[in-house]
């Protein structure tokens, strides 16, 4: 695992070397009876007076340079912090009620229920969830988050590929996609994510970014990566003028 300073370099020099519009973050699921200190982090209910969902949390850090902490009494979402292993138990109304807001097929409710509860880290299992942009982070990450547009996340995915770190598969149920975070923590495997309905209502996530998860002992190999794969994937993707422009028909006359 890096050092803490190692850590804040490599996300200066993500965001520089991709021209990310936001910050990479670092999250960490600080468990029941963990210290953790947060004297410089904001609570979003007591200092700011919301409830949050955890994809908003997470698009308020990396756009505002924010540093967050996120409890059960932060959270709007309880999906998200049911995910989180922030509730005392499982609720059972998540299986129950909200599948078939998202879908018309019981097979399908069926199969949001158990990829669902694949994701969730055990209940009661975490105190709080630390957000932080990297370049100030003072805590050893768990996970890495990057968003971006397509080529630059796809750039990330292939300098770790060159690693011999392989994505997992694109799991994509239309809902909950900030549950991609505790399961790449979980089972220490990269996510691609795809941003679900909640993602994109409650969070706010543009609709031209994707983002990568990353079990932050594989951030050091993403740099190096991406000087690797230079001659067979160049970031920025080259652009050609050598070309004599044409009138559509339309507008030759």
């Amino acid at each position: 695992m890096a050092s803490i300073d190692e850590v804040r370099q490599q996300g200066i020099k993500l965001k520089e070397v991709l021209g990310l519009m936001t910050w990479p973050i670092g999250i960490r699921f600080c468990g029941k009876g963990e210290q953790c200190s947060i004297s410089d982090f904001k609570r979003p209910y007591k200092d700011l007076g919301i409830r949050v969902a955890f994809c908003q949390a997470i698009n308020m850090v990396r756009t505002y340079g924010w540093k967050l902490a996120v409890g059960l009494e932060d959270s709007f979402c309880m999906i998200g912090a049911e995910a989180l292993g922030l509730t005392k138990t499982a609720l059972d109304y998540i299986d129950r009620d909200i599948p078939q807001w998202h879908t018309s097929s019981k097979e399908t409710m069926n199969s949001i229920v158990t990829t669902l509860h694949s994701r969730f880290l055990e209940p009661n299992s975490t105190e709080l969830v630390l957000i932080s942009p990297l370049d100030k982070i003072d805590f050893e990450p768990h996970v890495v988050i990057i968003y971006g547009m397509p080529a630059q996340i796809a750039t990330i995915a292939k300098a770790l590929i060159w690693n011999g770190v392989m994505p997992g598969e694109i799991s994509y149920i239309g809902l909950a996609s900030c549950t991609l975070i505790p399961y790449s923590h979980k089972y220490g495997k990269v996510q691609i994510n795809i941003p679900g309905t909640g993602e994109l209502i409650l969070g706010r996530t543009e609709n031209y970014e994707i983002s990568i998860i990353i079990p932050a002992k594989y951030l050091n190999l993403v740099i190096p990566g991406i000087n690797a794969v230079k001659r067979i994937h160049p970031y920025p993707l080259a652009k050609f003028s050598l070309y004599e422009p044409r009138y559509l028909s339309g507008m030759r006359n």
